[in-house]
């Protein structure tokens, strides 16, 4: 299923503030490379539980979707459904009323009420999924390893360090994000 992102998240899970505490840093010298490294670190961490952490806007097309069955979006986890679109053959789009679909966002899933006659050649969902709009609704933890990431990659700038064992990361930030790694059984 393919997946656009349409607007990213508004604010990051960390504060430039917090992790200049962390790394114990006074000045505002590095505030654009730090930053980064928030940004970095938590797409690293998204990728590695895929979840997202921060709200953010996404589009998903599905080409067969018959009424009454749940479709797990493609990011997760979901917050809303805010809008669905039938697209025509010659690819007019139609906005279908709220009426015709449900979201399920402890399944991650929308739901197609009704089918559209003709049958269009797919539906376009836009979505939000995000575990809340600000860092105080990402898990302490979490933000406990964006915070240690940031400061391993501020601290080790060349990914090689001659005389010393390269190190992937710091010590332990997989650990304190395994417990929200979603996993497929099937």
């Amino acid at each position: 299923m393919r997946r656009e992102l349409i607007s990213g998240p508004a604010a990051e899970p960390v504060l430039l503030e917090e992790a200049k505490a962390h790394l114990r840093l006074d000045t505002d010298d590095e505030d654009a490379f730090v930053g980064a490294l928030i940004v970095a670190a938590r797409i690293a961490i998204e990728s590695e539980i895929r979840q997202v952490l921060i709200a953010q806007a996404w589009r998903t097309a599905i080409p067969c979707w018959r009424a009454g069955e749940a479709i797990e979006l493609p990011v997760q986890p979901l917050l809303s459904v805010d809008a669905v679109r039938a697209v025509a053959r010659d690819g007019t789009a139609s906005p279908l009323p709220a009426e015709a679909y449900a979201a399920d966002p402890a399944e991650g899933t929308a739901t197609l009420l009704s089918e559209m006659s003709p049958p269009p050649v797919r539906y376009e969902v836009d979505f939000t999924a995000g575990m809340g709009s600000s860092g105080l609704d990402v898990p302490q933890p979490i933000r406990l390893a964006i915070r240690m990431l940031t400061t391993h990659w501020f601290e080790n700038r060349s990914p090689v360090v001659l005389g010393e064992r390269p190190t992937e990361g710091p010590a332990g930030w997989r650990e304190l994000v395994a417990p929200y790694r979603r996993v497929r059984l099937c």
